[in-house]
């Protein structure tokens, strides 16, 4: 695409700006058929998807013995069994989905001392409002930092107390359900690989480039050009995407674009929480590392700590203004398993690659699966 750079270089600047594109719509309604998006737009994207699976299975299965690489897999555990080896996005998410699916829940039935549904002993965990409100920013920030397409980057030494006091959140859920704590931080693993291997490091690179082309420029010739969004208020494509779109565009054509775009500007994702600004003296600015752990800290310095009810306990009712928010134990397990993952990210000096389009599913699970679910415990 420019004779003043490589072809491996080329080819994962157009790999970020395509996953991006598709990444940035936010949900796979572009999947299913009867969508409200035109057919040539829905296939074409689809299309795209398989060039960039296919891409990353041509990188093969994770292999015992390999380490896992932040960029491929999820660094704060291994797959399940004992074949020591890396657990994959996908297969992550396949291992939640399925725990979740088999939940027995906490509540059951009783009749006395008066009929009411109870909260099992050791069956759940009560999390206090203003920490749970805390806690689930973790999944929107895992959305964009665990992004398809999002470049490389080594992370600061400030975010040293993020990472501390996220793995405490999530020994904070175990120890109510009578784990033993503390855990070994997910920093301490020696199974993280300190140098992630690059999309391009495929067989074949000159061919799964030029498939990348040819998928990436009819699937961003759907998409109507940002101004056209605006203009017609078409909110069946985010605006976010559509200027991906263009940037794919421009690419191909040989022009300056860039393959990654950061929500605001101002945001370095090495220094900064990579999801919204916040007020200040001189304007709307970033949230570094250690502003977020210190809001932490504070919030739960100021309430208990998670607790699971000792004896059969009547549920908990709103407008009875009980608004602390119970978790089943798969549930809250589930919860201290991505809190760790936002600690083993949040480590100073951790190196990621560009992520690749097998975290989709990923951020899928975690801002409108099971994130979902948990926001929706304080009423979004």
């Amino acid at each position: 695409m420019s004779e003043h750079t490589t072809l491996p270089d080329d080819y994962e600047r157009l790999y970020s700006a395509a996953a991006r594109m598709l990444w940035a719509q936010r949900h796979p309604s572009w999947r299913e058929e009867g969508s409200e998006w035109p057919e040539d737009r829905r296939l074409a994207w689809q299309a795209l998807e398989r060039v960039l699976l296919a891409s990353d299975a041509s990188l093969g299965e994770p292999r015992p013995g390999e380490l896992s690489d932040p960029s491929r897999h999820l660094i704060s555990r291994r797959a399940p069994g004992d074949s020591d080896r890396p657990l994959s996005f996908a297969e992550a998410v396949e291992d939640w989905r399925r725990r979740l699916a088999a939940d027995p829940g906490y509540l059951v039935e009783r009749e006395e001392p008066y009929p009411d549904y109870y909260m099992k002993p050791g069956a759940c965990v009560v999390v206090p409002h203003s920490r749970h409100l805390a806690l689930i920013a973790i999944f929107h920030e895992l959305f964009h930092r665990v992004a398809p397409g999002r470049p490389g980057i080594v992370l600061g030494q400030d975010a040293a107390d993020l990472s501390a006091v996220s793995h405490e959140a999530a020994d904070a859920l175990r120890a109510a359900l009578g784990s033993a704590v503390p855990t070994p931080h997910p920093a301490t693993a020696p199974w993280v690989e300190p140098t992630p291997h690059r999309v391009a490091d495929v067989p074949d690179l000159v061919q799964k480039f030029e498939e990348l082309r040819r998928a990436a420029w009819p699937a961003a010739e759907t998409v109507p050009s940002p101004e056209e969004v605006i203009e017609t208020a078409d909110f069946s494509i985010e605006l976010s995407a559509a200027r991906a779109a263009s940037d794919v565009l421009q690419m191909l054509a040989g022009r300056p674009a860039p393959a990654w775009r950061e929500e605001y500007e101002e945001i370095d994702p090495s220094r900064h929480r990579v999801v919204g600004l916040v007020s200040g003296e001189a304007g709307p600015r970033p949230t570094s590392f250690g502003e977020e752990a210190n809001s932490w800290r504070s919030l739960f310095a100021e309430g208990s700590a998670p607790w699971s009810p000792q004896d059969y306990q009547r549920q908990f009712h709103p407008d009875r203004g009980e608004d602390d928010v119970v978790l089943s134990a798969t549930r809250a397990l589930v919860f201290a398993e991505l809190l760790d993952e936002y600690a083993a990210r949040h480590v100073p000096g951790r190196r990621s690659g560009l992520i690749h389009y097998g975290a989709y599913e990923f951020g899928q699970f975690v801002l409108w699966e099971f994130g979902r679910e948990l926001r929706a415990h304080v009423g979004f």
